[in-house]
């Protein structure tokens, strides 16, 4: 055995803070430093060093094994008479405060119940043994460690097989603290401690103690507060079924949570029965009864907050910045980046643009282009905790609202602005890969010849279908997920059309980067974050930015995505004084997905419209809906809100600024010619631009 593998045997008896069979809990912080120990942690690291690098790194692995665990166990017993034994509480639950940008409160985060702590005589004793055959099967016989749990998970881990060695009494030791470090010094100090408590508690009081305290996910501690979580009833009216369940989520609750993970907790609940009839806790025919028990869940309880879905979006951001431990129990201060007057604004705009019973729904996200903050977020209409968010969730085509990306890669590539490509009212093309792909235009009408920059102003289908096959499909997916398009892309021909689900989240994350410069900053909903006791745990600020494409690429792409408000097919959104509002409109085939993304000012804002089943918006207030209609208006609503509150009083005329309605209208058929041209004079006048298209309109 060579010194790396004697420290890794090392290494992952310490990292692993699951039992035997499964964790007994989320990841905590290490208990105080012990007396008079301190100063052995960097000796101890030294001579670990020294002994891989030594004689003894070349010993077998079960004599490494043997020797770890001799170690492991020589040290639990010199200190056996050190540390503290006593049976603390767990640390109570803190709810976290979530307040807007500006300070006003947007709502808690707390858990579903708080901690009952019930006598172990009120917990039916098919429960205690589902929780002893799963995590601790030598719970009555060990002395508060386990030894040859030690030795096998060694061995298990020199083989490649993560597993733990923690008993029941370690992992009480363990659920007393709050954090997520772990160490070699943090295990010893475990077995140390749990050794102390065998000592001086009996094994039923150590029980109690465990089941009252151990984490079983959605902020429940002990088995009476999780069940009553999940099943709407105590502990003492658990089914068997039922306690095999929370038994077996232990290993990772938050992971396999019934709400979250119904298959995951099911194969859960079967692994702890299937332990509880190997060690005689029950006969053949209770497991094979408890086996064929469906998973029946009680709602879960909600509390009242502002903007619901986009509080619900921030919950899952700090879980996976800190870990749903520290969510519910550090007592988390948090500033989030909404800014409620812009929320309002924002929701007043989809009421008001889609005001009608039968109208589609629609989602909005407006955020900073600095620094990703989002400002704003719709998710749907009306909602509710835990309602479907479209802003965040919902993968819709994004029609010609994705030609930017195949844009932004042949800039990149060397193409330029002025190249010009035939604009036939439809085309067939062959690709390398063999596929001929047949593109029209909706009104079959031509344009000539048009460069990069009115094709995109106009949005012609016939030309980004011609540019894809130059630059290439996997290419233009490449560039999109370095503007932070995270959703599944499908690299073929007809992505330059939108065909691919993006969410409104991501493509306003996107375009931010278009107007910064290329740097692309990660949507956030988080400003700063304070525990409990005032200290910052984390600031926006210290978010960096990513560089997706080259500056030059992106001023580019910015410039031609102005020629779309100021000729092309994003007129509706126009802004007098605003000069540099840049956006582009996108609609799916029949209508069934419309957007308008732009940005103007430092802010990037993402519109979509459409039904939840995906049906046609061919009639809605009498019109086919199209990205220049509905969505534009939402956007010039939302732009002058946040125009107003942070930019100088007179950017745009009173009128504007009181989000005068407008009247929805077909696409405009915007005459080239009626707006001053930004191409070369060698390049001749396209006709009108068509009102839509057939495949992917504008």
């Amino acid at each position: 055995m060579t010194g790396p593998s004697f420290e890794r045997a090392l290494a992952d008896i310490s990292a692993s803070a699951t039992t035997v069979e499964g964790g007994g809990g989320i990841p905590l912080r290490p208990p105080e430093p012990l007396p008079r120990w301190g100063f052995l942690r960097p000796l101890g690291r030294r001579a670990s060093r020294i002994l891989a690098a030594g004689p003894l790194g070349r010993l077998k692995r079960w004599q490494a094994a043997l020797l770890v665990a001799t170690v492991f166990l020589a040290s639990g017993a010199a200190g056996v008479y050190f540390g503290p034994a006593t049976l603390a509480s767990t640390p109570p639950l803190q709810t976290a405060f979530l307040y807007d940008r500006d300070g006003k409160l947007l709502g808690q985060i707390l858990a579903e119940e708080n901690r009952v702590v019930v006598p172990l005589a009120k917990i039916p004793t098919f429960v205690q043994n589902a929780f002893i055959a799963v995590e601790d099967a030598r719970f009555w016989s060990h002395p508060g460690v386990d030894p040859f749990a030690i030795v096998r998970a060694v061995i298990a881990n020199l083989h490649g097989v993560h597993q733990g060695a923690s008993t029941i009494t370690q992992q009480l030791v363990k659920n007393e603290t709050v954090g997520g470090h772990r160490s070699l010094w943090r295990k010893i100090s475990e077995s140390i401690t749990a050794i102390r408590l065998e000592r001086k508690y009996p094994k039923a009081k150590i029980l109690e103690a465990y089941l009252n305290s151990i984490y079983l996910g959605h902020g429940a501690y002990g088995v009476e507060a999780a069940s009553r979580t999940y099943f709407g009833h105590g502990v003492a009216d658990d089914s068997l079924a039922e306690a095999a369940l929370l038994a077996g989520i232990t290993a990772a609750p938050e992971y396999f949570s019934p709400r979250l993970n119904p298959a995951g907790a099911r194969g859960r609940r079967d692994h702890a029965l299937d332990r509880m009839l190997e060690r005689g806790y029950i006969t053949v025919a209770q497991h094979d009864a408890a086996m064929k028990q469906p998973i029946k869940l009680v709602r879960p309880k909600r509390v009242p907050v502002r903007s619901p879905l986009f509080v619900d979006w921030v919950r899952g951001e700090l879980f996976r910045r800190f870990g749903e431990d520290v969510l519910y129990r550090g007592g988390l201060r948090v500033r989030t980046s909404l800014d409620l007057d812009i929320q309002s604004a924002a929701e007043d705009a989809v009421a008001n643009v889609l005001d009608r019973p039968g109208d589609p729904s629609a989602a909005v996200v407006a955020l900073d282009i600095g620094t990703g903050e989002v400002r704003a977020m719709v998710g749907a209409r009306s909602p509710k905790p835990g309602d479907f968010n479209y802003a965040t969730q919902a993968r819709r085509q994004a029609g010609s609202a994705f030609k930017p990306f195949v844009l932004a890669a042949a800039l990149d590539d060397g193409f330029e602005l002025s190249k010009t490509y035939r604009a036939p009212a439809s085309i067939r093309l062959r690709f390398d890969s063999g596929e001929v792909w047949s593109v029209s235009n909706f009104d079959k009408r031509g344009y000539g010849r048009l460069s990069l920059r009115s094709a995109t102003a106009y949005s012609v289908n016939t030309v980004f279908a011609q540019l894809i096959r130059d630059v290439g499909p996997e290419r233009v997916a490449d560039m999109a997920r370095n503007l932070g398009i995270g959703s599944p892309l499908s690299a073929v021909p007809s992505l330059a059309l939108g065909t691919s689900g993006v969410t409104p989240l991501e493509m306003a994350g996107a375009y931010a980067a278009f107007a910064h410069q290329g740097e692309y900053e990660r949507p956030t909903g988080i400003w700063t974050v304070e525990d409990a006791s005032g200290t910052q745990l984390y600031a926006v600020h210290a978010q960096r930015s990513i560089p997706a494409i080259l500056p030059t690429v992106a001023d580019q792409v910015r410039e031609a995505l102005r020629g779309v408000v100021t000729r092309g097919t994003g007129t509706t959104v126009r802004l007098p004084g605003v000069n540099d509002l840049a956006g582009k409109t996108g609609t799916t085939e029949d209508h069934r997905d419309a957007w308008f993304v732009g940005f103007a000012q430092g802010f990037a804002i993402a519109v979509w419209v459409g039904y939840p089943s995906n049906k046609p918006m061919n009639h809605v207030h009498g019109i086919k809906v199209t990205g220049n209609s509905f969505p534009a208006q939402i956007f010039k609503r939302v732009l002058t809100a946040l125009l107003n509150k942070y930019q100088a009083p007179d950017t745009t005329h009173s009128s504007e600024r009181h989000h005068e309605k407008i009247t929805p209208t077909s696409e405009p058929s915007s005459s080239p010619s009626a707006q001053p041209s930004e191409e070369p004079t060698t390049e001749p006048s396209p006709t009108p631009p068509p009102k839509r298209c057939l495949l992917i309109c504008r």
